[in-house]
């Protein structure tokens, strides 16, 4: 399929509208989803639970593919054997997801968001060499929790190193095949469905919720674009605005947009003045609270116009900041 040939549309939704939408009964008519081998007339979900159970629950019919490689998880759904029609055996490779090595600019992202993170607080965030810096630069933290949409090998890591004793609830697990190998014992993980992993109600009960999450490009108002990449849909809405919201809505949580300053080795600003006309606002600029990059902190909270310019501005790229000036003026 290829969205440029009009083989495929965007659905511009948030991940829990999303999946309000396929749990009304009738939209989703089969789930065929692949599961580990059922165990005491049962089985679970594996590493994937986060929209299968609202279209199951809504009277989907399902269908299971049974793979040895997918791990048991100790923290995820399971179904009796009777709610399948049918199993059917397979051995495809599980989809892996390898990370490089975070950069410098990255770790000193990190290491200002580490400086931020309140005592006892729990984290979400997104994939990516960025993740694997915050998780490196939480070392030695023994008071964390972690609840999220999807989870990687860098935090298996730090669970086992005791950075997230509190535990970890997420919806989908991706990662090396090492990292499928061990999941199946960690009994710290649970995986949850959207409506737990993403859900308003669940988040503003988390005491100190921080989200980070990244995005392309954030102009001076504070208005984030985490979908169009020269003028063409690059992604979609994902859960970012489901954690930015219910981080707000967190006693003491807050939401933390973290990327490099620039983009192309340098020769782009990520911090624009205005976004080109027609590129879509994924994140409102009265949803903002604090924007990182490795220049420094922009806290944006209860700022006017003036401020938030001045403070975008000064976490920059020092090679962009006299034109920025001179743009918003």
């Amino acid at each position: 399929m290829n969205h440029a040939l009009g083989q495929v549309d965007h659905l511009p939704m948030h991940y829990t509208t999303f999946r309000d939408r396929i749990a009304r009964p009738g939209v989703v008519d089969l789930v065929i989803i692949t599961v580990p081998p059922p165990q005491g007339g049962s089985v679970g979900l594996g590493l994937c639970a986060d929209f299968a159970p609202a279209a199951i629950a809504a009277g989907a019919r399902l269908i299971g593919l049974i793979n040895p490689a997918m791990p048991d998880a100790v923290g995820a759904p399971r179904l009796p054997l009777d709610r399948f029609e049918v199993f059917a055996e397979t051995s495809l490779q599980l989809p892996e997801l390898e990370l490089g090595t975070p950069d410098e600019i990255s770790r000193k992202i990190a290491r200002r968001i580490g400086d931020l993170l309140p005592e006892g607080a729990t984290l979400q965030l997104g994939l990516g060499n960025l993740q694997t810096a915050i998780l490196d630069a939480l070392r030695g933290r023994d008071d964390l929790g972690f609840h999220g949409g999807m989870i990687s090998d860098g935090l298996l890591v730090a669970l086992s190193s005791g950075e997230f004793r509190r535990g970890v609830t997420t919806g989908v697990a991706l990662g090396s095949r090492s990292f499928y190998e061990r999941l199946g014992a960690a009994e710290l993980i649970r995986f949850a469905p959207v409506d737990q992993t993403h859900g308003i109600s669940t988040l503003s009960g988390i005491p100190k919720f921080v989200c980070v999450n990244s995005a392309l490009e954030i102009e001076l108002t504070g208005q984030v674009n985490a979908e169009y990449l020269h003028g063409v849909q690059n992604s979609g809405q994902g859960g970012m605005v489901d954690f930015i919201r219910g981080a707000r809505a967190s006693e003491g949580g807050m939401s933390i947009m973290a990327m490099p300053s620039t983009a192309n080795r340098g020769a782009i600003s990520r911090i624009v003045a205005q976004f080109p006309p027609g590129t879509p606002v994924s994140v409102a600029r009265s949803d903002i609270d604090i924007v990182v990059t490795e220049h420094g902190v922009a806290d944006l909270r209860e700022a006017d116009m003036k401020m938030r310019r001045d403070r975008l501005i000064a976490v920059a790229d020092p090679a962009f900041r006299p034109s920025l000036s001179r743009e918003s003026r």
